[in-house]
Formats: structure tokens, sequence, C-alpha cells
């Protein structure tokens, strides 16, 4: 689905002639890991791409997910009550889309609950690289090559962007970050927010859902403009 940008208020967080975008998304979402490369793709191709930054926030699709992975094909037949092969035709369908644009993708991967990814994220955030690792992680679940759930597979992964080892397993041994989750879901609620993607350009103009490359664009000129 295709969605235009909508005039959005949250705090703004930017500087001038700076522009911050907050996008709210779960691990687990197809969309939001095509989503992402679409607006990596239209900043990259910005004149301020420079002036930009990608402020990653937290929100569970399903909050009540078993932490022991499972099976993304046999997930989504219980989930719509659909035969493992209409379900196997639905990730077909999403499949087609990623790889048109380059993406690898698989429904043959593994679902697990994302709280702990999310605290992580948080970790790298402090660090300035929850954009980054979200984008490793997504291609590493998508590509069906690793359960990025796995606390030693996520330690790893985080480690090899420079995020400290210690500081990982610190945070997954612990509740630490659980609330600057907990913000983040407390905000989209109060934004409306009920399914993710869902980006707001310079605190002012939202994209709620999925859109094209041309559509972000588009959102990243008029809010630069605006300021």
């Amino acid at each position: 689905m295709t969605t235009s940008p909508q005039t959005h208020t949250t705090a703004k967080a930017s500087t001038d002639k700076r522009l911050q975008i907050d996008v709210w998304g779960d691990l687990a979402c197809p969309w939001c890991y095509i989503g992402k490369n679409r607006l990596d793709q239209a900043i990259a191709a910005s004149p301020h791409a420079e002036a930009i930054t990608v402020k990653v926030h937290s929100f569970e699709l399903d909050p009540h997910m078993s932490q022991e992975a499972k099976p993304n094909l046999e997930l989504l037949a219980a989930k719509y009550s659909l035969s493992p092969a209409d379900a196997a035709r639905m990730e077909d369908k999403v499949a087609a889309i990623a790889h048109q644009e380059g993406l690898p993708y698989t429904g043959d991967r593994v679902l697990a609950n994302s709280f702990d990814v999310h605290r992580v994220l948080h970790l790298a955030d402090t660090l300035g690289l929850a954009d980054q690792l979200l984008g490793v992680l997504q291609r590493a679940q998508f590509s069906g090559h690793a359960n990025v759930y796995d606390h030693a597979v996520l330690t790893d992964t985080a480690t090899q962007l420079g995020i400290p080892r210690n500081r990982v397993e610190a945070v997954l041994s612990s509740n630490e970050y659980a609330d600057a989750v907990r913000a983040d879901e407390t905000q989209a609620r109060e934004l409306g927010i009920t399914g993710v993607p869902y980006a707001v350009f310079d605190g002012r103009i939202a994209i709620p859902g999925s859109t094209d490359t041309g559509g972000y664009t588009n959102a990243i000129n008029q809010a630069w403009s605006d300021q």
C-alpha cells in the first residue's frame, strides 16, 4: 500500500538545517525491511543527505510472542488460518517485491519475541549505531541466514559493528532499556500509531504504512523546505 505524507506533530529534536526522521518499526515486519531500504535510497539521493539522521523507535507487533524461535510460515498460517501452501504464497508475493529492490528475502525464516532486540537497539542508539544495526539484523533475518533473536547471535552481530560486547551482554542479562522501549510504544499510542513502518519527518510530516522511494523523497523535500 502506498501512502501520502500527513501533517503530524511530535517533539522536534532536530537543530536548524538538520532533518531528523523518526521511524517506528519492528524487526519482524517485512514492510519495515522494505521501507527502510526505500528510505535509505531517498536519503542517499538527497542533496541534504549529510544533514539527515534517522532515529529508530520501538514497536512490537506481537508483544506476547514466545521467546522461543518458531518457523515464520507456521506462525503466519496459524495467525491467519491459512494452509501451509497459502502461507507460502503470501510470503512469495512479498519476496517478489523485495527481490525487485535487490533485497534478500525468504519466508523460510524464524520469528521470536523482539523485545530484547529493541533493547539492544536502544543501546546501539547511544553510540549512533541503531539504524545501522537494524539494517544488518533485518538483512540477516529476512535472508533466513540467522536467528537474530538468539542472544548469542544478537551479541555477535552488535559487537561486529563496534558495540562493546560487555555492554550488550549486560543489557541482555538485565532489564536495561526496557523503560526506553515502553516509552517509544507509549509515544506511538499517543500518536495513534497502530501499524508499522511509521515515519515522521522533522516532527511534522508523517508517512504511516509503506510508501515508495518517491514518497519518502517528497517528504524529505517538503520537511526541508518548510524549515
